[in-house]
């Protein structure tokens, strides 16, 4: 992990001049939701694609790692670095999720791509996955939150994205990372969670399309908070999409943590660590995450 001196001066480096840059028409904005796992991310996912205005895939994994090395192949024919491209998301563990055999047929079509650039790349895979989805939203969006490690690469090469960060209570998501089996203790889990909402507070500072709510008002008031992030994103919004519920998801069906995103919206999981996290262990934890617990609002 980058060390927070170093990612400050790659912040001040990488990101003032996009506040420069001119807003696009939506169909060009993609939308990257960020922030700590375990936040509500994939629920927000399941609104976005129960719209039909937009088309979010299951977790990329490893779209930072191929924008952040993207340069070390600068010198490779067009041909061989879009099969590489290709590679990186292939080659995942999860890449079953995806539901496709492989993307020989995309690297295909992406050879004869007009735009030679990374962007261009990018925005024909998104759209391609939308396509096999069986989707003809005219917009794409992501929901990874590995992402979050690599926001300064992504707003670089996407400097009119829509960024949505979503915050939870960090005692709740350290709790909900434990139990869903993707950390083995609490204080790793903690650690993961400050360590990602760090980033996005460093990244807020300065891309000019960012927008942050807040998981409890996602659980607690949906449609206030879903209507409000659907105008942020010139996105029409109607009450029947928080229970609407996509026919296929991929990483929703197939990997158990994300069970409960098929469940109606509600408050349950909200403070629920009061009841399952001692104040002993909750002492114990690293004192980064208890300064971005309360910098975020929750002392």
């Amino acid at each position: 992990m980058i060390s927070p001196k170093i990612s400050r001066k790659l912040y001040r480096l990488a990101m003032p001049a996009l506040k420069l840059s001119r807003s696009a028409p939506a169909s060009e904005q993609p939308v990257f939701v960020i922030g700590s796992g375990r936040s509500g991310n994939t629920l927000v996912r399941r609104v976005l694609l129960a719209s039909e205005q937009i088309y979010v895939p299951p977790e990329t994994y490893v779209l930072g790692d191929v924008i952040e090395g993207w340069q070390r192949s600068a010198a490779l024919p067009w041909r061989q670095r879009v099969w590489l491209f290709c590679a990186f998301f292939e080659r995942h563990p999860h890449w079953n999720t995806f539901g496709l055999e492989s993307l020989t047929a995309f690297a295909r079509e992406a050879e004869g791509l007009r735009v030679k650039s990374l962007p261009a790349l990018i925005d024909a895979f998104f759209r391609y996955l939308a396509r096999e989805a069986g989707s003809d939203a005219p917009r794409w969006g992501d929901k990874t939150p590995w992402n979050t490690f690599h926001l300064p690469a992504i707003g670089r090469t996407f400097p009119q994205a829509r960024y949505l960060w979503l915050v939870r209570d960090g005692r709740d998501v350290a709790l909900s990372y434990v139990k869903a089996g993707l950390y083995p203790e609490i204080g790793a889990a903690a650690d993961r969670w400050a360590q990602a909402n760090r980033s996005c507070a460093q990244f807020a500072r300065w891309i000019p399309h960012l927008r942050c709510i807040r998981y409890e008002d996602v659980a607690e008031n949906p449609e206030a908070t879903f209507r409000g992030v659907f105008d942020w994103l010139g996105l029409d919004f109607e009450p029947g999409m928080l229970t609407g519920k996509p026919a296929r998801m991929g990483d929703v069906e197939m990997l158990s943590h994300h069970a409960a995103v098929a469940s109606a919206i509600n408050g349950r999981s909200v403070g629920k660590w009061r009841s399952e996290i001692d104040g002993a262990a909750l002492a114990r934890l690293p004192q980064d995450f208890h300064a971005w617990a309360g910098r975020l609002g929750y002392s």
